[in-house]
């Protein structure tokens, strides 16, 4: 099953990249939880995906994302990302790396964490810290 999974993400992140909507939503649990890694809110169900994107998306005048690496971890899958982006507001081009755990169930995206490095990612799965809290279920 886990090779299904890493297939899942890739398809959901090359659906967002071409921002086709309905194609990347098909491939999310109705009960998905995303917590943001900017102020620590948690989105849920569908209607919390196009929230959490608008909000997030809201935030630049331009971005561009790569998908370097998928990590095949079971019921998780690590998706190592590259970002660029230029501020709405300010102007200012940034990038950053990050890893993106999605857990999946019954074969479709259930929950995202973003770490700030493969080796968190890593170790929060080995540790558990991926699990959701109780805000996040």
């Amino acid at each position: 099953m886990s090779k299904q999974n890493v297939e899942v993400v890739r398809r959901a992140w090359e659906a967002f990249v071409r921002r086709d909507d309905e194609t990347a939503y098909a491939l999310y649990d109705p009960e998905v939880a995303i917590k943001s890694w900017v102020d620590g809110r948690v989105y849920h169900g569908l209607e919390g995906v196009r929230d959490f994107f608008g909000d997030w998306l809201g935030a630049w005048r331009q971005w561009d994302t790569d998908l370097e690496e998928l990590i095949d971890a079971g019921d998780n899958v690590i998706a190592l990302v590259h970002v660029r982006a230029t501020g709405k507001s300010s102007g200012v081009p940034v990038e950053w790396r990050q890893a993106h755990v999605w857990t999946l169930r019954d074969g479709r995206l259930a929950r995202l964490r973003v770490y700030d490095s493969r080796d968190e990612a890593l170790e929060a799965i080995k540790q558990g810290d991926h699990e959701p809290s109780d805000e996040e279920r």
